[in-house]
């Protein structure tokens, strides 16, 4: 038997948007969707203790699409992907769907980068939507992932443009106190790679 009171606990671990929605309404936030950062009944999370590495996968769990996953680590945070997924039978008039972005934007003033594995939109089609909400980070990535995110970017010219940064296969980045590694990857678009965190 399903309580009605934990209905109204449960959280929705995405943000779905409609096109014909933009611009109207909703305060200072663009898309006249509630900004579910600000939620008072909100159970706070601790930073992580010294030596801890928090992985927080935000979407693409057990799902195609949304990839998007954070690690923190001390003071720092860097976020990896940004993608959304197109609506189905079960979210009939929204257009597409994005990750539930509110852990970061709680913390965007420790978001250190966002880096993009490859240019698939289920990897960066929630970029331009993503970056707006969490403090318009610095973007890394390959130099076609960072084309096909400018092309993207453009159907969102309201937006704070991308702080965007080309890296490559063999490149190494600091992002704070974090030390990225990156190394190529075989898949079905060019330009595609892989992360080390040290």
């Amino acid at each position: 038997v399903e309580r009605p009171d934990r209905k109204r606990l449960m959280k929705s671990s995405t943000y779905q948007y409609k096109k014909k929605r933009f611009g109207r309404g909703g305060g200072n936030n663009s898309f006249g969707i509630k900004d579910q950062s600000k939620s008072s009944n909100a159970v706070k999370i601790p930073p992580p203790l010294s030596g801890v590495v928090r992985i927080i996968p935000l979407g693409g769990v057990e799902e195609i699409g949304k990839n998007m996953t954070a690690i923190e680590i001390g003071e720092d945070i860097i976020v990896i992907d940004a993608g959304m997924h197109f609506a189905n039978e079960a979210t009939p008039g929204v257009d597409y769907v994005i990750p539930n972005t509110t852990y970061l934007e709680e913390r965007k003033d420790r978001i250190r980068a966002l880096i993009i594995t490859h240019g698939h939109l289920d990897h960066i089609g929630g970029v331009p939507l993503v970056l707006s909400r969490i403090g318009n980070p610095p973007v890394y990535s390959r130099n076609l992932s960072i084309l096909m995110m400018r092309k993207r970017q453009t159907e969102f010219p309201h937006l704070p443009a991308l702080k965007e940064n080309i890296v490559e296969k063999d490149s190494t980045i600091t992002c704070g106190k974090i030390k990225v590694r990156f190394f190529g990857v075989t898949h079905t678009i060019p330009d595609s790679m892989g992360i080390i965190i040290e």
